[in-house]
């Protein structure tokens, strides 16, 4: 491999039209076999990026490699690892901020009690949902309450059709609230967890 890709950098340096199109064939597998090696965890796409963005780079500025400093192959790696750990550093700052908002949304969903939203503190009540909603509503009743609790309904009559009973009964208030209590406790819990 050494070799190989320091002929294509010669060529290069000649002006050869078809350096870096060799140069995307002899490196391109290795590389990727590389960052595979370095940082499983990756995404195909991910790798992928990182191959073509080392291999660009150096195709941009060959003059930066210096070949007394180390082969061609060593430098495209530490591009490409460089890049990764960037990568890696990003989507560890990006998960901890929204598992920090996910969290403040929860907490304040569990410290409304009594049900009252004021429009000026709407939250990404979806985004909640999709991560945690399975863990709120076991079903589709609860799920249709919590629903209603996010939109901010007031309206008894509503709780009630989403539950299946009839509104004017005498203890649909009492239920009402009791499946309403349920989806709070959840909230609080789940926010505890996090």
């Amino acid at each position: 491999m050494k070799e190989i890709l320091d002929e294509i950098h010669k060529r290069l340096l000649e002006g050869s039209r078809t350096a870096s199109r060799d140069l995307f064939v002899a490196a391109t597998g290795p590389l990727t076999g590389f960052i595979v090696n370095e940082f499983p965890k990756l995404s195909e796409d991910e790798r992928h990026d990182l191959v073509v963005d080392a291999i660009l780079e150096h195709l941009q500025a060959p003059s930066k490699y210096d070949p007394s400093q180390g082969s061609l192959w060593s430098y495209l790696c530490m591009i490409a690892k460089r890049n990764a750990i960037d990568l890696v550093r990003i989507s560890q700052r990006r998960a901890k901020l929204l598992d920090q908002k996910i969290e403040s949304d929860v907490e304040f969903w569990a410290a409304r009690a009594k049900y009252m939203y004021d429009g000026e503190d709407a939250i990404d009540a979806r985004h909640i949902m999709n991560l945690h909603g399975h863990r709120l509503a076991t079903n589709d009743v609860e799920a249709k309450i919590l629903e209603l609790m996010l939109t901010e309904e007031k309206s008894t009559g509503a709780y009630a059709t989403a539950l299946g009973i009839d509104p004017n009964e005498p203890d649909t208030e009492r239920i009402v609230k009791q499946s309403k209590d349920r989806l709070l406790l959840r909230m609080k819990r789940l926010r505890d967890e996090l």
